[in-house]
């Protein structure tokens, strides 16, 4: 997701029952630029975001 949609975003997993699902945040855009500037965007803090949501429904889907 990235910064410039992510109060849309929220209204629309609120919408859905859905307004506690994480986001990894990027900085927008991502598209229209050189990869690394893409890349670059990608940071740790990125990362982390995706690998506890991915943590968190692993967790989930065991119990």
């Amino acid at each position: 997701m990235t910064d410039e949609f992510v109060g849309f975003a929220r209204e629309l997993l609120g919408q859905r029952n859905a307004g506690s699902l994480p986001l990894a945040v990027v900085e927008h855009p991502v598209g229209g630029i050189r990869s690394q500037q893409a890349a670059a965007r990608v940071t740790d803090e990125v990362i982390s975001a995706v690998v506890a949501a991915l943590q968190d429904q692993q967790q989930e889907n065991e119990s």
